[in-house]
C-alpha cells in the first residue's frame, strides 16, 4: 500500500485500481468546522465495492481519517491511498 499526499486544487489522479481518497475541506456553512470525506473503491471477486465512510461527519480530523484509510487499505489489500488537506498544513 502506498500513501500519496496530493494537491487537491490540482485534482486527484485518475485511478482505475483499488484506492481510497481522503479529502478535508472547510465547511462552507461554518468556517470554524471542517468536512472530511473518505471515499473507498476496490474490487472483490470481480465486483466493484464503492462507498463513502461517514458521509455526513464534519468533525473527523484529517489525521484520523487518513489513519483509518491506511488501516482499511492494509486490511483489504488496497493499493493506494490518496489524501489532501485543504484546511491544515498537511
Amino acid at each position: 500500500m502506498d500513501v500519496h499526499i496530493v494537491n487537491a486544487e490540482q485534482g486527484f489522479p485518475n485511478s482505475s485500481g483499488d484506492h481510497i481518497r481522503v479529502l478535508t475541506v472547510p465547511d462552507p456553512k461554518d468556517s470554524r468546522k471542517i468536512i472530511t470525506n473518505v471515499l473507498c473503491r476496490y474490487i472483490v471477486s470481480g465486483v466493484e465495492v464503492s462507498f463513502m465512510k461517514n458521509p455526513h461527519d464534519a468533525d473527523e480530523s484529517f489525521e484520523d481519517a487518513l489513519n483509518w484509510a491506511k488501516s482499511f487499505a492494509r486490511l483489504h489489500n488496497i493499493a493506494d491511498v490518496y489524501a489532501a488537506n485543504l484546511v491544515g498544513g498537511d
